[in-house]
């Protein structure tokens, strides 16, 4: 889900590269990686996440949570008040 958000965001002008870039650049200097936990457990995960009506927000917090409380690499203030392992 944060892939999909970076490219929503890419697309409001909001960043500067595609998602598809910016993530082949991040993996390439990192050992980031996309997660593999599929979707349907994930979204169940979300419906646990009451504290926004922003779906991508709700999603990407339940995909951290579902992958054993993850960090979760994110700027969005919201995000980090409701989820502790957030850094920016």
């Amino acid at each position: 889900m944060a892939f999909l958000e970076l490219e929503y965001l890419h697309e409001l002008g909001r960043t500067k590269f595609p998602a598809r870039d910016l993530v082949k650049k991040v993996s390439h200097e990192t050992n980031l990686t996309l997660c593999e936990i599929p979707f349907p457990a994930i979204a169940s995960a979300a419906l646990d996440e009451k504290w926004t009506r922003d779906l991508f927000d709700r999603l990407i917090v339940a995909n951290a949570k579902a992958n054993g409380f993850a960090w979760l690499i994110s700027a969005d203030e919201e995000i980090a008040r409701h989820y502790p392992r957030t850094v920016w």
